[in-house]
């Protein structure tokens, strides 16, 4: 078995572990999504990748998008048709990877991607992941993304050799890159941010994350 495999394994194990499921479950949207939803036309269909517990999912639905909720893990995918079920043909849930999005090309007008790039395993799958994005997004297309970087470390991650690769106390692995590498990667797929773009330090019970959060804009608007 490679690392890489070994690797999703063991991420496999935590995020479809009941606990972990019904804790993401649990959250609501934030409130800076919401803001941006209302501020956002409902023009195409939406993808929330990495859809978790279904929280943005829900958010995108409310807000009237036909969307897409995409997630790597059963456990999160069968959470979300869960709370879903509602909308009807208004929303499709499938299990994929961001890496390897299941659309084609220029498929979505807004893509929310919160809190997945950093779970990539290594920084190919993480480069890959940004590809698929910008591949699947419509020209003019809007990016609402949100991810840890490496600016701040928790001192409980171990360094595992490889760029931007640390392990929690756990094994499971993380790809944490600094802020600005993370834009060049989305500048160099034809994104660039519009609006502030917020970089700051949040205190979680896992211990310190640094967050970006942004919106990026796709070419050709």
């Amino acid at each position: 078995m490679t690392r890489t495999e070994t690797s999703s394994e063991l991420a496999a194990d935590y995020w479809n572990s009941p606990e972990t499921v019904a804790g993401f479950s649990a959250l609501d949207a934030q409130p800076y999504l919401i803001e941006l939803l209302r501020q956002t036309p409902v023009e195409g269909v939406a993808l929330d990748l990495g859809c978790g517990g279904g929280r943005n999912t829900l958010a995108l639905l409310r807000r009237g998008f036909t969307t897409v909720a995409l997630d790597l893990h059963s456990g999160m995918v069968e959470a979300t048709r869960a709370c879903t079920g509602e909308f009807g043909e208004q929303v499709d849930v499938r299990q994929g990877a961001a890496h390897a999005i299941d659309a084609p090309d220029a498929s979505f007008a807004l893509i929310v991607c919160y809190g997945v790039l950093h779970n990539a395993v290594d920084h190919a799958q993480w480069s890959a992941a940004v590809s698929e994005i910008a591949r699947v997004l419509r020209p003019g297309g809007l990016l609402a993304l949100n991810c840890f970087t490496s600016r701040v470390l928790d001192p409980r991650l171990r360094q595992d050799g490889a760029e931007g690769r640390y392990l929690l106390p756990d094994g499971v692995p993380m790809t944490l890159l600094p802020p600005d590498r993370v834009l060049r990667a989305f500048a160099d797929e034809g994104l660039t941010p519009e609006g502030t773009v917020h970089d700051y330090v949040r205190q979680l019970d896992v211990g310190p994350r640094a967050v970006l959060r942004c919106t990026l804009r796709g070419e050709g608007r």
